[in-house]
């Protein structure tokens, strides 16, 4: 069992989930304070590129995380310890907001419907966190917009539990369905309660709702529509569609690898 020693005094991956406990600002990861706890990494193959991979991800250098993949790191690497979390360096960079970091691993085939702690995917971080130009990354290689995490909550659930407005109006336009409130996030912020001061975020739900409109998921698309006339996909019943080619595009670009996942 490993833990990262390289500020020399604690487990990087421990400060990492301390700092969000802390909701200090912006900057510490708001996401993995409620859905994780400090994380330990099991030995694998090629356990220093792997190594190097989470700790380059951690301080958002796309310079060393190319190195670590050249050096033989898995890019799905799934650091897991038997009683705690887990997280890829994709779901990492993807709370964290390194962008750049973000482009590269989707580039480099990274899985974005890999799941961790509480089944949670890379879009629930980047959401939950506000990180609007990753969400539509994530989105754009194929991310399933709907994906629910181990509490039944969605992406957007997420943002809206954060009072992220721009990430949840984003995630609304992208085709995210704002009626999936039976998770545990979105039972607690009074989406259904009209009558009292509710966040921004909430209203954006609540408004998306009485129209009834959707949107299909293709992201070069969105065409908004109603739930009779656009189809969903046969499999995983989750993303739907204003026609046949907005269904093979976005199948082409990432939907069959999460496809059901």
């Amino acid at each position: 069992m490993f833990t990262w020693q390289n500020d020399g005094s604690r487990d990087i991956l421990h400060t990492f989930l301390t700092a969000r406990a802390r909701r200090v600002n912006k900057d510490s990861p708001k996401f993995l304070v409620s859905i994780g706890s400090p994380i330990f990494i099991d030995g694998m193959a090629n356990d220093n590129a792997n190594k190097d991979l989470m700790y380059a991800t951690f301080n958002g250098s796309v310079q060393r995380v190319e190195a670590s993949l050249k050096a033989g790191a898995d890019i799905d690497f799934n650091q897991l310890g038997p009683s705690s979390g887990s997280s890829t360096a994709l779901f990492m960079a993807s709370a964290m907001g390194h962008v750049d970091v973000v482009r590269l691993l989707l580039r480099k085939g990274a899985s974005v419907q890999k799941r961790v702690f509480h089944r949670n995917a890379p879009l629930h971080a980047a959401a939950a966190e506000g990180w609007t130009e990753i969400v539509e990354l994530l989105v754009q290689h194929g991310a399933t917009l709907d994906v629910r995490d181990g509490f039944q909550d969605t992406p957007l659930m997420g943002a809206a539990d954060s009072n992220e407005v721009g990430t949840v109006r984003r995630l609304i336009e992208l085709g995210a369905r704002p009626d999936l409130t039976d998770g545990l996030k979105a039972s607690r912020f009074g989406i259904d309660d009209e009558k009292h001061s509710v966040s921004e975020s909430v209203k954006l739900l609540q408004e998306a709702r009485k129209s009834k409109l959707l949107r299909c998921c293709n992201p070069k698309c969105g065409k908004p529509g109603y739930r009779k006339t656009l189809k969903l996909c046969a499999r995983c019943k989750l993303t739907r569609y204003c026609s046949r080619d907005c269904q093979i595009q976005h199948w082409s670009v990432g939907h069959k690898k999460c496809c059901g996942h």
